[in-house]
């Protein structure tokens, strides 16, 4: 009978996916990853034909990740939809109880360390990241626009762009807070944006 590999190959893939967030992938080596798994360079092989491949499998695998991440936000707030700036509101404060009580820095996105070197990736990868990113600007752009409709809208509003400040403050904050080796950073800036819908959205 034969064995299921799946096991080895996720845990190349999860420990791939800490040293690029930790060196990015220039600075991961096959020997790393090799040492990071304790396995051998013909078990490695036998999953993945190259380090390219391991490239692309790993952000397919993280993609995956995210979106699951994203519907599951999106899944969990859905009780709230009769009240869709109460919605907003709680998705957004879904993030922040992730990232708070977190004793080291959240570790980064993959998305941010393939985009950091993009002469290293194909434009397949570009394309997972590309169309992973639109993902999240049109989920949280619906829930902007539900709110919108049934609310008054305090100042001009853009719902992409607003959508996207979601995740520039993300990724942006999880720079600030391995810079400064402060895990508040993360939640605290989410909490920013929170207040900040709390105050474009007044309820008619």
């Amino acid at each position: 009978m034969p064995k299921d590999g799946s096991k080895t190959r996720y845990k190349i893939l999860d420990e791939t996916m800490t040293l690029v967030l930790e060196n990015g992938f220039a600075g991961t080596t096959i020997d790393h990853i090799l040492e990071r798994t304790d396995i051998t360079k013909g078990a490695f092989f036998y999953h993945f034909k190259s380090k390219a491949d391991l490239a692309l499998s790993l952000m397919e695998y993280f993609a995956r990740l995210d979106i699951a991440e994203l519907n599951t936000s999106i899944e969990e707030t859905a009780e709230f939809s009769v009240d869709p700036k109460k919605r907003l509101i709680k998705f957004v404060q879904r993030f922040i109880d992730l990232m708070t009580g977190l004793e080291t820095p959240y570790p980064g996105c993959l998305y941010a360390s393939y985009v950091y070197e993009p002469e290293q990736f194909g434009e397949e990868i570009k394309n997972i990241v590309k169309e992973s990113t639109l993902s999240w600007r049109e989920a949280i752009g619906e829930l902007i626009e539900q709110a919108a409709a049934q609310s008054k809208v305090r100042i001009p509003l853009d719902k992409d762009s607003l959508a996207d400040h979601f995740t520039v403050i993300l990724e942006g904050a999880f720079i600030v807070s391995k810079s400064l080796n402060d895990p508040k950073v993360t939640a605290n800036q989410l909490i920013h944006y929170r207040n900040y819908l709390d105050l474009i959205f007044e309820i008619s």
